[in-house]
């Protein structure tokens, strides 16, 4: 039996490919609503326009990879690898061959305006690893957790970029490698994990 719930599942999984395959720029509603195998009226009754449509495969997105994270740090014993496991699900990801990059900052390079919803939606996604990075730093006894979480999530950005830019698939490893020494070493007023 379908539902709304599965309706509207069912938009969001359809968009959220063809946005990953074509950029979301480039895909249209109707190509949206052909691909979800819906009307493109019932696409409307859940979803008033594209940015709004976006924006929920941006959240969809967000809560699935945030959980992959917590599951890995709280799947680590030592406090410093809770901190560092964003590097490891990155490293696991750059495995894949299909690798095409963050999915947040791909979407963000094509909407420019920073107060477009979608770029608001990017932005707390940020903010929400940001806060728990700092939970994690805080739990490994850094004396700044804010500038120990900030420095693990610039090199996680940075390792993406690599991947892409250069094709390294062990930029994760090498980020994680420069993150644990620049947190024992004590930048921006941190100790040792």
């Amino acid at each position: 039996m379908t539902t709304p719930e599965t309706t509207r599942a069912r938009i969001v999984e359809a968009a959220a490919d063809l946005f990953t395959r074509c950029g979301v720029r480039a895909v249209g509603i109707n190509e949206i609503w052909r691909a979800a195998e819906v009307a493109k009226s019932t696409l409307y009754q859940h979803f008033r326009s594209k940015d709004e449509l976006v924006a929920a495969v941006l959240r969809r997105r967000n809560d699935a990879w945030c959980a992959r994270l917590r599951a890995l740090a709280e799947s680590r014993e030592a406090p410093a690898d809770r901190l560092l496991a964003i590097l490891d699900l990155l490293g696991e990801e750059f495995a894949d061959p299909a690798y095409r990059g963050n999915d947040l900052v791909n979407v963000a390079a094509e909407y420019p305006d920073p107060d477009h919803p979608v770029r608001v939606a990017i932005r707390d996604h940020k903010r929400e690893i940001l806060r728990y990075l700092t939970g994690l730093a805080a739990a490994a006894g850094t004396d700044a957790p804010e500038g120990a979480a900030a420095l693990v999530l610039m090199l996680a950005d940075g390792a993406v970029c690599a991947r892409v830019g250069l094709g390294d698939t062990d930029a994760a490893r090498t980020a994680r490698g420069a993150a644990a020494r620049l947190l024992s070493a004590g930048p921006a007023g941190t100790t040792a994990p």
